[in-house]
């Protein structure tokens, strides 16, 4: 059996869809399903299926038509295709045949038989393409060289001692020589780039040539010539190649210079916005906790305007806070794994979550996250707000749970709250999407808390993922985080 192929489902009636389901999942098979023949051909253009389970009798365009034009598309015309259809007639055999079909199935179908005729295309599907994989790598690799030569970037094989090997023309000239050099440098790398550039940050410099979650960058300090920024990464060497590395460096030097004017003008316009709130904000606490001498028509406004703008300057702040994650995450110093328990229960009792568990599974160790501890309060303090400001009661009950798993973290985070729809499930991660869909205003923030911790995650390696409980109401937030030792 070939576990995990994709097979796409491609039949208008949602009962046979569940009946091939239940009979393809517990073989290990993964599925996509199609309602129409425009609906598959869109679909496999952003799956690329390994097999496809056509129905025949189906409107608007039938199953021969759609393998037609499957077969008519170069990108898919080698994906194999199944017929399932309840017309055994000669001549409807023999128009399958023509439109490009490699087997047929006829309803109702025999679930052992075809179980097998799967299990056997795909066979042969992945054969084939191991073998036309084959017959291309020596192409693809002169290909390959034909790029490097030709790119902006600068690649360069180095030998078992770290040595340049050989490489492509910009290399070169990032290493300092106008042209390539007739003899190759015998000099490692590093001592050849230690003469023309700083290493930034020095920390991630320190353990090459080991693989590292974070860019590494060269820099050319100003002065004869303007400062330059190079992107470092290792890649694996194409098969066929000798060496021991592929360096491959890339000029950031724009990229840093627009994330620097951004950060500035975010600052810039920060002070410019959060000055007047907080004087602003300052003056109308003061003329609301004076609200009883007006008259109440009066009290009630001052009452929803200082309402409104503690709300806008959460907003403000919010949205500042997300577009500064870059430099938060980037200068963070870490925090021992250890300390991680009593950052928990504190937390929970600032932000109002009265009944929270914590479970801790860390072992023993001396490992180290990679955030900050402020920046794990920050997480630890969205998702425990998260649950308590859209708990129905606004009084949840939390499960926190710790877990080390090698050399990685699992937070898992538990509450008794909402439900979410598959379309929220979907694009939770996403900058200013709101559980409230409607933005009436009555669940305050602006949809940036999730957003910022997934930012977060990602960019220290982690992942984030979100689930709604199987045994209740409520959500569960899984978070994993990296860990050093």
């Amino acid at each position: 059996m070939e576990a995990h192929s994709l097979i796409l489902v491609v039949d208008d009636q949602p009962r046979s869809q569940m009946a091939l389901a239940s009979l393809l999942e517990p073989e290990g098979y993964r599925l996509a399903f199609a309602s129409s023949g425009p609906e598959a051909l869109a679909q496999m253009r952003l799956i690329a299926p390994d097999l496809i389970l056509l129905d025949v009798m189906m409107p608007d365009m039938d199953g021969f038509e759609v393998c037609e034009r499957i077969r008519a598309d170069p990108a898919f015309a080698t994906i194999p295709v199944v017929m399932v259809t309840a017309l055994d007639d000669h001549d409807s055999l023999l128009r399958g045949i023509q439109s490009g079909a490699d087997d047929f199935v006829t309803k109702p179908f025999n679930r052992t038989e075809l179980r097998a005729r799967i299990r056997t295309i795909t066979r042969l599907n992945r054969f084939r393409t191991l073998l036309d994989e084959q017959r291309t790598v020596n192409s693809e690799r002169a290909q390959f060289l034909w790029a490097i030569e030709r790119s902006e970037d600068g690649y360069l094989l180095l030998d078992h001692e770290g040595c340049p090997l050989d490489g492509n023309l910009q290399a070169w000239r990032y290493l300092g020589f106008d042209e390539r050099p007739e003899s190759r440098s015998h000099e490692p790398f590093l001592r050849t780039i230690q003469r023309l550039y700083q290493y930034e940050p020095a920390e991630r410099w320190a353990n090459w040539p080991n693989a590292t979650n974070q860019p590494r960058y060269l820099v050319r300090p100003e002065g004869r010539h303007a400062a330059l920024w190079l992107q470092v990464d290792l890649l694996d060497l194409p098969e066929g190649m000798t060496g021991s590395r592929l360096v491959h460096m890339r000029d950031v030097t724009l990229k840093i210079n627009v994330q620097r004017h951004m950060w500035t003008f975010h600052s810039f316009v920060s002070h410019k916005l959060r000055t007047p709130l907080t004087s602003l904000l300052g003056g109308m606490w003061l003329i609301h906790q004076r609200r009883n001498q007006f008259e109440p028509e009066m009290a009630m406004l001052v009452t929803t305007a200082y309402g409104g703008i503690q709300q806008l300057k959460e907003v403000v702040d919010d949205i500042f806070r997300y577009l500064d994650l870059p430099m938060m995450v980037s200068h963070g110093q870490g925090m021992p794994l250890t300390e991680l328990p009593g950052v928990v229960i504190p937390l929970g009792q600032e932000v109002g979550v009265e009944n929270l568990h914590l479970v801790t599974d860390l072992g023993s160790g001396s490992a180290m996250l990679r955030v900050s501890r402020n920046t794990i309060e920050l997480l630890l303090t969205e998702l425990l707000e998260n649950a308590r400001k859209f708990h129905p009661h606004k009084q949840p009950v939390v499960d926190v749970l710790l877990q080390r798993q090698h050399d990685r973290l699992m937070i898992r985070v538990t509450d008794n709250g909402v439900t979410l729809s598959a379309s929220q499930l979907r694009t939770i991660w996403q900058p200013y999407q709101q559980i409230d869909d409607e933005f009436t205003g009555q669940i305050p923030g602006v949809g940036l808390g999730l957003p910022t911790i997934n930012q977060i995650c990602l960019s220290v390696g982690g992942r984030c993922r979100i689930n709604n409980r199987p045994d209740g109401p409520g959500i569960a937030v899984e978070l994993e985080l990296p860990l050093d030792e």
